[in-house]
């Protein structure tokens, strides 16, 4: 093992919104669909060394325009089979950078459904269960090569309504997966309040879902109390709580994680204005917020795990003790079996280089961190005790 590589964990990754332009242009060619020019930019219009993969244009100061950019990309998935290619691009991709656990977002209603001509949503069950037998063999085929682990988020999207995001746990009532251990209320944070879904959030807890609701990105604090009301036990993005005080301290209380993504922040948060400088995730962490690094959409922002945990390091300064910090946040958030879960965290302390356990002892001593990071360093102080360490 290289200890000094660090071990990284994605919580929030819409599987659709994975797919690279270059990936885009291998559908479009194999379901024979015409591939607008307008898409994506040409070569020596961009940074072909930060987007390895291609660069999708549109205007990322309209959170429309990315909505559009995401229902063509979407638009290029005809079959299972190509779930199967984009589940093992995104996870091969990012197990090569280190990526041991991972949680994918599906929805249903993108995967499966059809509107028919009285407006009622039809759910297609043979294709939900043929789409996640293929997603399923992708991730097989990448644990072939690396070690990760790898679970389903199911997504209701708020803006086709609250019966559309009902009627999608309903679906999922009806067609259970081993895999599928959380869920989600993504879309347009704007469209209704959290109240409006009631029937859902009760049903989620009835199928014994965690959740984790989207809140807090583009609406304000006061939509992560309400998603926070409803039982979250995360919060998508969540970056607005740095507006009040008090709901930070509730968040470190009953050790509320958010699911951060910087590169998607900062495309579509009006308020940082294009400024990844503005993004608060430092002040977040340094007050002992739980915080995890995520990709989002990686395709569409042209990310990938390895280079938000660089823009962390670079950017805001984050530590490799940090960042091993933030990554064992990421796995005890996790919505996945305690025996799993504790054979992960034990995964990541053995990483813990001689270097990296003299400063968290020191850190420790000199109580440099808020209370709530160094409750936390005394966990690791204490599990590495007790396990066999490199």
């Amino acid at each position: 093992m290289n200890n000094q590589i660090i071990p990284k964990v994605i919580l929030h990754e819409h599987i659709e919104g994975s797919i690279t332009p270059v990936m885009a242009h291998q559908l479009a060619q194999k379901n024979n669909i015409p591939f607008p020019k307008s898409l994506c930019y040409q070569p020596d219009q961009y940074d072909t060394n930060e987007y390895k993969n291609g660069r999708y244009s549109y205007d990322e100061s309209k959170f429309e325009e990315f909505i559009k950019t995401y229902d063509i990309v979407s638009s290029f998935l005809k079959n299972p089979e190509d779930y199967y290619l984009i589940t093992y691009d995104f996870l091969n991709r990012n197990a090569k950078q280190g990526l041991i656990y991972c949680e994918l977002f599906i929805s249903p209603f993108h995967i499966c459904a059809t509107q028919s001509h009285d407006g009622h949503v039809v759910w297609n069950q043979d294709r939900f269960q043929q789409t996640l037998k293929q997603m399923d063999k992708a991730i097989i085929d990448v644990r072939k090569q690396y070690d990760i682990t790898v679970r389903y988020h199911v997504i209701g999207v708020r803006h086709l309504g609250a019966d559309v995001v009902y009627d999608t746990l309903r679906f999922i009532e009806n067609n259970p997966h081993p895999f599928i251990t959380g869920f989600n209320i993504a879309g347009n944070e704007k469209a209704g309040h959290f109240d409006d879904f009631k029937d859902a959030h009760e049903l989620a807890t009835e199928l014994n879902l965690k959740k984790s609701y989207h809140a807090g990105e583009i609406d304000s604090a006061q939509s992560i109390i309400q998603a926070i009301k409803h039982g979250a036990n995360r919060i998508g993005h969540g970056i607005r709580a740095i507006e009040d005080k008090t709901l930070i301290r509730e968040l470190i209380d009953k050790k509320i994680t958010l699911e951060i993504a910087l590169t998607s922040n900062r495309i579509l948060v009006n308020e940082l204005h294009g400024d990844i400088y503005q993004h608060p995730i430092r002040q977040l962490y340094d007050q002992g917020v739980r915080i995890t690094l995520n990709t989002d959409d990686a395709g569409i922002f042209g990310t990938d795990i390895e280079k938000e945990y660089h823009i962390a390091q670079s950017i805001f300064a984050f530590s490799r003790l940090e960042l091993l910090d933030i990554t064992l946040c990421g796995i005890q958030a996790a919505f996945i079996e305690n025996s799993i879960k504790t054979q992960l965290i034990k995964k990541i302390l053995a990483y813990f280089t001689s270097s990296d356990k003299q400063l968290l002892e020191s850190c420790i001593n000199n109580k440099r961190y808020h209370p709530a990071i160094i409750e936390r360093f005394l966990e690791y102080q204490n599990l590495l005790l007790t396990i066999p360490i490199n």
